[in-house]
C-alpha cells in the first residue's frame, strides 16, 4: 500500500470531522443554538482537560479498560473454544447451539437486573455483560470458519496419520483464522458498548458510569465529553483489532 492510498481515507474521514466540528463550534459562538443544550467543541475541549487534570479520567479509563479486558478476554476464550468445538463436532453443536441463539435473540439489557441481583453493583456485573454482550458473534463465526475448512485438506491430513489434535492445530485452526478473527472483531465492537451500558446501570466507575452520573447532573458538557472518550476508544480498538488480524494472517501463511 503506498503512502497516498494511506492518506486519503484519513484526510477524507477526518476532513469530515473536522468540518462538522467547526460548524458546530459557529453555531455555538453566534448563538444559533444553546450551549447549554448542545454544548460545543471548546467547552468539550475545557472539559476533558479538567477532568484529566482532577484524574477523573485517568481513574475512568482504568476502570473501564479492566472491565473490558476480563470480559472480553473471557468471550474470546469461551468463545473460539466452544466455536471450534461446534464446528468440529455434530454432536457439541446439537448441545450448545440452541442457548447460542436464545442468547443472541434474547435483549441482554433484559437480564441486567438479573445479574445485579446475582453480581451485586460494581464490575463483576459489568464484565457479565460484557462477556454476554461480545461472547456470540465470536461463537458463530468461529463455528462457521471451522466448517468452511476445505474437506481435501483434512482427508489429506487424515490419510497421512494426523491425530485430532495435530489436524486441530494443523489444519483446521489456520484455515478458521480469517473468520475467527473478523468474529474478535465484531466481539471486540460489541464489548466496548457492553462496558459502557453496564456501567450505566451498573457500575460504580468508568466512563459509563461518568455519562450516567453527568446526565443526572445536566451536565451536557462532560457528558458529550465522555462520549468523545468512548468513540476514541472506539476507533483505538478497531485498528488494533486490524493488526491483530495482519499478524494472524501472517501466522497463518507462516504455517502453510
Amino acid at each position: 500500500m503506498t503512502r497516498e492510498s494511506r492518506i486519503w481515507p484519513v484526510a477524507l474521514g477526518g476532513g469530515f470531522i473536522v468540518a462538522i466540528a467547526v460548524l458546530w463550534q459557529l453555531a455555538a459562538a453566534t448563538g444559533l443554538v444553546n450551549p447549554f443544550l448542545t454544548s460545543s467543541p471548546e467547552l468539550i475541549w475545557y472539559a476533558l482537560e479538567d477532568q484529566a487534570s482532577s484524574g477523573l479520567l485517568l481513574r475512568s479509563l482504568g476502570t473501564s479498560a479492566v472491565e473490558l479486558v476480563l470480559g472480553f478476554g473471557l468471550a474470546a476464550v469461551a468463545g473460539v473454544v466452544a466455536g471450534l468445538l461446534m464446528g468440529r463436532y455434530r454432536y457439541v453443536e446439537y448441545a450448545i447451539e440452541p442457548y447460542v441463539w436464545l442468547l443472541y435473540s434474547a435483549p441482554v439489557v433484559a437480564m441486567f437486573p438479573l445479574l445485579v441481583l446475582v453480581l451485586g453493583l460494581g464490575s463483576p456485573a459489568v464484565v457479565a455483560i460484557t462477556f454476554l454482550m461480545s461472547v456470540v458473534p465470536i461463537v458463530v463465526n468461529s463455528a462457521q470458519g471451522v466448517r468452511n475448512v476445505d474437506p481435501g485438506l483434512v482427508r489429506t491430513a487424515t490419510s497421512f496419520g494426523a491425530g485430532e489434535t495435530a489436524l486441530l492445530r494443523k489444519v483446521v485452526l489456520p484455515a478458521s483464522v480469517p473468520t475467527i478473527m473478523a468474529g474478535l472483531r465484531l466481539g471486540a465492537g460489541r464489548a466496548l458498548v457492553g462496558v459502557v451500558v453496564g456501567e450505566f446501570f451498573a457500575g460504580d466507575g468508568g466512563i459509563g458510569y461518568n455519562i450516567s452520573y453527568f446526565a443526572g447532573h445536566l451536565g451536557t458538557t462532560d457528558v458529550l465529553a465522555s462520549v468523545v472518550v468512548v468513540i476514541v476508544a472506539g476507533v483505538v480498538l478497531n485498528v488494533l483489532a486490524r493488526r491483530l488480524e495482519a499478524v494472524a494472517d501472517s501466522w497463518r501463511a507462516d504455517l502453510d
